[in-house]
């Protein structure tokens, strides 16, 4: 199985046996664990326009792998982010364009990870922006 997959299937798994609050804090606790970006890279070229609070996705590479660090106002959105995070760092550019594409679109992927309703839009609008700019940075790195 491929490893961003099976780094998502554990993040989904975790969310199919939550409920509504649940749901919530769980993404609560895994954006305490944000891999944060530094303040000097809070610029315009990282900022996720999509999203209500202010977020920013930067991709690194170390080698052929991706490093993603990010940061939000929102603790939600942090959450978010660090599931992108598990998913996606320390894999190679085409795995990531590859596992995306897979999906009609990144809304897809977002319902696919059962995260579901209890989440806002503007919040999954922040976690679809940050899917779309991370391909579109690889796709152009």
């Amino acid at each position: 199985m491929d490893k961003i997959q099976n780094n998502l299937l554990n993040i989904r798994e975790g969310f199919s046996i939550l409920e509504g609050q649940d749901k919530l804090i769980y993404l609560i606790d895994l954006g305490k664990k944000l891999d944060l970006i530094s303040e000097s890279e809070c610029i315009e070229e990282n900022k996720i326009h999509a999203c209500n609070s202010q977020t920013w996705v930067k991709i690194n590479f170390k080698k052929d792998l991706v490093l993603i660090k990010a940061n939000s106002e929102s603790s939600v959105v942090k959450g978010l982010l660090k599931i992108l995070q598990i998913a996606f760092n320390n894999s190679e550019k085409n795995s990531i364009i590859n596992f995306i594409d897979s999906f009609d679109d990144c809304n897809s992927l977002f319902e696919w990870l059962n995260i579901g309703p209890s989440i806002s839009s503007q919040r999954q609008n922040g976690f679809i922006g940050s899917l779309e700019h991370i391909k579109r940075e690889l796709t152009n790195a």
